[in-house]
C-alpha cells in the first residue's frame, strides 16, 4: 500500500509555495504522481436589497487569472527538482467557490494536500468552510499543512489519535505508508473510558498489534485530558512529544454538533501545530 496519486489544492497562493515544496517532497518519497490542481472561480453576484441592482463581485476571479501563470511556473520549477512525475490542471469553473471541483479530483486520488484556513478576515476560496467540506466530501484522506509552523512531514515520531470510532480507524489505516517510513509511531487513545465502559487493561492494543504486523514500530499511550478537549490535549501532547505528524478522524461526532459545542477536530483545525493527515 502505497499513495500512487497525490493531488495538491493550489488555490491558497500565500502558502503554495510552502505547500508544493512539502507535496513534492512526499511524492518524491513515495514515487508518485503529484497532480497540482488550480481553479479560477466565477465571479460572485449578490442579490440587492430592496430590489435594486445585484452587486457582481469580479475580484477573486480576476486574482486567479492573472496568477495563474505564476503558479504553473512555481509548479513546474519545484517538480523539476524533484524529479518527479507531474501534471497541472486549470479548473475554470462556473460558480465562485472552488470546493467542489477539489472533491471531484480528490476522489480520484490517493491523498490530497491542502493548507490550514488563514484567520485573516476577508473573502478566501480556501477559507474554513473550504477546508472542513473538503475534509468532509472526498471520503480519501486529506493532509492539512499549518500555516505557522513546520510543514515538512517529519516521521521521526507520528502520534495516531485513536477513539475506536469509525473515523479514527479510517485514518489509521489511511496513513500506514507514512507510517511505515516513521522511527516511532505511538496510539495515543484520549479518555478511552469516556468511548468505551471496558477498553480493556491496555487500550489501542489491538490497533497497534495489526499496525505491527505491518513492520511498523508501535507504542501504546493512554491519554487522560484531565478535563479539558480531547483536541487540546493532542495539541499539547504534540507539542510536548516534538511529533511530526498527527493522525486522527474528522468529525467523530455530527459536524453541527462540533460547530456549535467545539470539538477535537475543530480545536485542531483551529491550533494545529505540525501536518495532519484527517480521514472521514
Amino acid at each position: 500500500m502505497t499513495y500512487k496519486t497525490i493531488l495538491v489544492s493550489l488555490n491558497d497562493l500565500e502558502r503554495n509555495e510552502d505547500l508544493l515544496t512539502s507535496a513534492a517532497e512526499l511524492a518524491r518519497k513515495f514515487d508518485s504522481h503529484l497532480r497540482g490542481l488550480y481553479v479560477i472561480p466565477a465571479v460572485e453576484v449578490y442579490p440587492a436589497a430592496d430590489f435594486g441592482m445585484p452587486v457582481v463581485f469580479e475580484g477573486n476571479r480576476e486574482t486567479y487569472q492573472k496568477a495563474q501563470k505564476s503558479v504553473l511556473d512555481l509548479f513546474d520549477s519545484i517538480v523539476q527538482v524533484a524529479g518527479i512525475r507531474s501534471d497541472f490542471v486549470v479548473v475554470d469553473s462556473s460558480s465562485p467557490s472552488i470546493t467542489d471541483h477539489v472533491v471531484d479530483y480528490a476522489r480520484r486520488s490517493d491523498i490530497t494536500i491542502i493548507n490550514q484556513a488563514s484567520d485573516k478576515d476577508g473573502l478566501s476560496v480556501t477559507d474554513r468552510g473550504f477546508v472542513e467540506r473538503t475534509l468532509l466530501a472526498t471520503g480519501r484522506p486529506t493532509l492539512v499543512l499549518p500555516r505557522k509552523t513546520r510543514t515538512d512531514f517529519a516521521t521521526d515520531l507520528v502520534i495516531i489519535g485513536w477513539s475506536g470510532r469509525r473515523e479514527s480507524a479510517r485514518a489509521a489505516f489511511d496513513s500506514i505508508p507514512l507510517l511505515t517510513c516513521a522511527d516511532e509511531v505511538r496510539v495515543v487513545w484520549v479518555d478511552p473510558e469516556k468511548e468505551r465502559s471496558n477498553p480493556g487493561s491496555l487500550p489501542g492494543a489491538d490497533l497497534a498489534t495489526t499496525l505491527s504486523r505491518h513492520g511498523i514500530k508501535v507504542s501504546i499511550e493512554p491519554l487522560s485530558t484531565g478535563g479539558r478537549e480531547a483536541g487540546e490535549a493532542l495539541l499539547t501532547k504534540i507539542s510536548d512529544s516534538g511529533a511530526g505528524l498527527l493522525v486522527m478522524g474528522a468529525y467523530g461526532h455530527s459536524r453541527l454538533s462540533e460547530l456549535i459545542l467545539g470539538g477535537a477536530t475543530r480545536s485542531v483545525l483551529n491550533g494545529m501545530n505540525c501536518p495532519v493527515l484527517f480521514s472521514h
